[in-house]
């Protein structure tokens, strides 16, 4: 009789943290886990925006020396980094706006 309640036991356990499997992987509805929703076109629309961009910094003698980043997303073009002067962070921001699909800037540049 023992063993069947250990059975039961065991089996209670098991199913409980099958709900803390997706939780922790991210599939629980309102798990808080931060998840990707956009279309699969969308993130290598972004992708594909954040490539021009950093293509076009790149393509600046002045900035291509620059440690900065670029991120997408829905068109909004984030600069992450540091650049030596105000003109080459307006400089970034000019490049940039200059690239098609490229809707807004975000320029978090510090200048150092």
């Amino acid at each position: 009789m023992q063993a069947k309640g250990l059975g039961l036991v065991t089996l209670a356990v098991a199913l409980l943290l099958c709900g803390c499997v997706a939780a922790v992987i991210g599939n629980a509805p309102g798990s808080g886990t931060a998840a990707d929703s956009r279309a699969r076109g969308d993130a290598q629309d972004d992708a594909a925006l954040g490539s021009a961009v950093q293509a076009r910094i790149g393509a600046d003698a002045v900035l291509r020396r620059a440690p900065i980043t670029v991120s997408a997303s829905a068109g909004t073009v984030t600069l992450r980094g540091a650049v030596g002067s105000a003109a080459q962070r307006a400089a970034a921001e000019r490049a940039v706006r200059t690239v098609a699909g490229v809707v807004a800037v975000n320029n978090q540049l510090e200048v150092n």
